[in-house]
């Protein structure tokens, strides 16, 4: 089977490689066992740079003898501004979300959390948590929160 892509269908599938890498390898070190796959996929794909000329957007690194996006890459594509704004997305929901579930557990207990899909009320009360914190962060950011 072949698939015939035209240069910019080939950079935007760049574009889709390297938010790939940032999800499945991003805050690993090391190239994980389950994702050798995908590892072996995108070095495939980033092989053929010549081809859609796109050297200047990833290159083969000797040292490291594999091919990694260029710093105009990282500049120019739309990929790194889809990533930040997905972690800027998830950085407000996973702490809304987890402050709102130690506030529930500080007034009912670490059992309560079992009840929150079958009970309505504890579902309710959650939910309120949520949107106090939300507003909140969207009033004013990280600027109240503190630690004691």
């Amino acid at each position: 089977m072949k698939i015939h892509l035209t240069k910019n269908e080939y950079k935007a599938l760049l574009d889709m490689l390297y938010i790939t890498h940032s999800v499945l390898h991003g805050y690993h070190v090391d190239t994980r066992e389950e994702t050798q796959k995908y590892w072996d996929l995108e070095q495939k794909l980033y092989s053929f740079t010549k081809g859609f000329d796109a050297e200047d957007l990833v290159s083969y690194d000797n040292k490291y003898e594999e091919y990694m996006p260029t710093r105009k890459f990282d500049d120019e594509t739309p990929a790194t501004k889809f990533l930040n704004e997905y972690d800027n997305e998830v950085f407000w929901d996973e702490l809304i979300e987890n402050l709102a579930k130690r506030d529930l557990i500080d007034k009912h207990g670490p059992e309560i959390l079992q009840r929150v899909l079958t009970d309505e009320a504890v579902f309710n009360e959650l939910r309120s948590y949520k949107i106090k914190y939300s507003e909140e962060f969207e009033k004013n950011g990280i600027k109240n929160l503190r630690l004691s």
